[in-house]
């Protein structure tokens, strides 16, 4: 036993020995001797440049306990000038992972044994930093090719006074640029700055979580990024299992972004919760970030939650969770929630959203544009003509539920309690069942937009039953009438990238049937310039005219609108609607004719025309018939002065009492 135990003890010894020995040589070596040995050695076994232009040192020190003892622990400590690590062979951002102008670290050599590097504190000075990432293995911070690295590492504190850096994520498509600095002064500050942000950086709205400062600028997707952000302290963005807080404003392509929140593991991120607020000129400008094919609109704001998490790490995808959003396009408001899919075999967008109010104006804007050929050159247009960009619609299906209390087509006139489902699968767009409520009566049917040729293919189908007049023209409550319902429908197919070019092209037939009623007299008399009943009806009394019927029979070819048929019949009178107009150019040329049933004196009824264009309509009677009879009245006055009322007088005409097309007598 004694035997034994002095051999014990002499072993120990020399351990001791030993270690004394090694700590002894690590002090005294001069390592610069080794240094072109050493960078050689590493640059072999990492596969990229290591090169260190300046002198180096490894040392001993003592630092405290970082677990609140009070003792004190022996750890290495590291200098390094003109620092360079190059980048892998495979990374084509830049050449070098890091250039530093000086490095000095301290480290706990026992945890080298289990293949981690404990690092205590780092200060650098001229730090560029670019870091880029083509997949999970492939992370240029990465120096194994396998799986997952023997190596791990857990960083304490980090001090610096600048540091320009630069991250690209491949799978992101994102290229950013940070110029970083210390919200305080890091010789002022770096005992402070992990004490303060240890337990705080969990909490992103504890001021004390942020420590750090930076402007950015790069790009996401297709659209630049330029701003400013605060964040985490730096080690909490590189060890593993922490929360980093972040808050940033700025703009990414032509969006105004400002959020604030946490990302969970940034160093091999899993997810990352903000709070979310965007607004800009139009909803297609989101598209350049988000991938997400919207429609221009007037300006919009939003707000809302948004989460981000990995769903797989093999395929890359990655679950968007925009919850709880508001925003508002135009004065139209909305709210839902809304799920973002991002990954193989497809992106997929799910949507489930309500509307106070909704305006057609909003997410449609007319263009109100002038023209600058030669044929139409100082014409304002009017329908929609921001074309629709349908190769963007293969890069993902989505299905969005929607539903408003209140959809406005035109400033008086509106639908209530519309609902659809507007669904996008390989490039074609539908909008089905289309249901709505107008005017006391309802409406539906769907459209199809076809995205798979240049020129989108448009198709709609749409029913309307039971519509109430006076409720469909609130203006016309202001008189003591009944008005009858409306029953149509209207089919329509055309082709092209804007509301515009579709109605330019389209073809097909719109169809109604107004029922029994009464109208005013006075207003079917002022359409027809009957001056004398038209100045009696509305100084003295408004009488009640029996309406009989109405109807409309429309059809539509290569963009011009002919009226086939178009009548308004009541139990005196019968007006007649000819003509044509042209959707492609946006110009009426519509004549109204009325037929009286009674005979009338000191009559001027003549046909009205409807000319001009969709913008600039002009209304007005026919020249042509009131100049001939008073003409005709000014030459029997030379004769006879009574003979002079015989071209004021309008003989009645039989006219039967229903809306089918029949032979019509010429205007009177």
């Amino acid at each position: 036993m004694a035997k034994a135990s002095k051999i014990l003890a002499w072993a120990a010894l020399t351990l001791l020995g030993l270690v004394a020995v090694l700590a002894l040589a690590i002090a005294l070596f001069d390592w610069n001797l080794a240094k072109p040995w050493i960078t050689h050695k590493l640059s072999t076994v990492l596969a990229r440049e290591i090169r260190v232009d300046g002198p180096i040192s490894l040392g001993w020190s003592l630092v405290r306990n970082d677990k609140g003892g009070a003792e004190w622990l022996p750890q290495l400590h590291f200098t390094a000038r003109d620092l360079h690590i190059g980048n892998p062979h495979w990374a084509r951002s830049t050449d070098h992972l890091l250039r530093a102008r000086s490095l000095d670290l301290h480290f706990s050599p026992l945890p080298l044994l289990r293949w981690h590097w404990h690092i205590t504190d780092l200060r650098v000075d001229g730090l560029d930093l670019a870091m880029e990432r083509v997949d999970d293995q492939h992370k240029s911070w990465r120096f194994s090719d396998q799986p997952r690295s023997r190596w791990s590492f857990d960083i304490h504190q980090i001090v610096f006074e600048r540091a320009l850096i630069r991250y690209v994520d491949q799978p992101l498509e994102m290229d950013l640029r940070f110029d970083a600095r210390p919200l305080a002064s890091p010789a002022n500050q770096a005992a402070e700055v992990r004490k303060e942000a240890g337990n705080a950086s969990t909490d992103p709205a504890n001021p004390a979580a942020l420590v750090l400062q930076a402007t950015v600028s790069g790009h996401f997707k297709e659209g630049r990024v330029q701003g400013s952000l605060r964040g985490g302290a730096l080690p909490d963005l590189l060890n593993e299992n922490s929360v980093y807080p972040l808050q940033a404003e700025g703009d990414v392509g032509e969006v105004h972004t400002v959020f604030s929140g946490k990302l969970i593991n940034p160093h091999q991120l899993t997810r990352a919760e903000m709070q979310l607020r965007l607004s800009g000129e139009s909803l297609d400008r989101l598209y350049a970030a988000s991938g997400v094919p919207l429609p221009a609109t007037r300006p919009f704001t939003t707000q809302g939650q948004l989460t981000i998490e990995r769903v797989d790490r093999e395929t890359r995808a990655w679950d968007w969770r925009y919850e709880h959003f508001t925003g508002k396009v135009g004065e139209s408001d909305f709210a839902g929630d809304a799920s973002y899919y991002r990954g193989p075999p497809k992106n997929r967008l799910t949507v489930k959203a309500q509307a106070g109010l909704l305006r057609l104006s909003d997410y449609l804007p007319l263009s109100g544009k002038k023209q600058a050929n030669d044929a139409d050159k100082g014409k304002t247009r009017v329908l929609p003509g921001d074309p629709a960009k349908p190769e963007r619609w293969a890069k993902l299906d989505a299905e969005i539920g929607l539903h408003a209390k209140r959809v406005e087509l035109h400033p008086d006139i509106e639908l209530q309690d519309a609902a659809t489902t507007l669904r996008l699968q390989d490039q074609v767009l539908t909008a089905a069942p289309l249901q709505f409520a107008l005017a006391g009566g309802k409406g539906e049917g769907e459209i199809r937009l076809d995205g798979r040729q240049s020129a989108i293919g448009a198709r709609l189908q749409l029913q309307l039953q039971g519509v109430q007049v006076r409720q469909l023209f609130p203006k016309l409550g202001r008189f003591d009438a009944t008005f009858g319902k409306v029953d149509g429908r209207a089919t329509l197919s055309g082709s092209g990238n804007s509301v515009a070019a579709m109605l330019a092209h389209a073809n097909g037939e719109i169809k109604a049937d107004l029922s029994e009623g009464t109208i005013s007299q006075f207003i079917l008399e002022a359409a027809g310039l009957n001056l004398a009943n038209a100045v009696f009806a509305k100084l003295y009394r408004d009488q009640q005219v029996k309406l009989l019927c109405g109807a409309a029979d429309v059809s539509v070819k290569d963009g011009l609108a002919q009226v086939r048929h178009g009548i308004l019949n009541t139990e005196d009178a019968a007006i007649d609607i000819r003509g044509q107009v042209d959707l492609g150019k946006e110009t009426l040329a519509l004549d109204v004719v009325p037929r009286t049933k009674q005979v009338r004196i000191l009559s001027l009824r003549t046909p009205l025309y409807v000319r001009g264009t969709f913008a600039h309509p002009d209304i007005g009677a026919s020249k042509e018939g009131l100049a001939a009879r008073a003409g005709a009245a000014a030459a029997l006055a030379l004769v006879a002065p009574v003979a002079a009322v015989i071209p004021l007088i309008t003989p009645g005409q039989k006219i039967a009492d229903d809306c089918a097309p029949h032979s019509t007598a010429a205007p009177s």
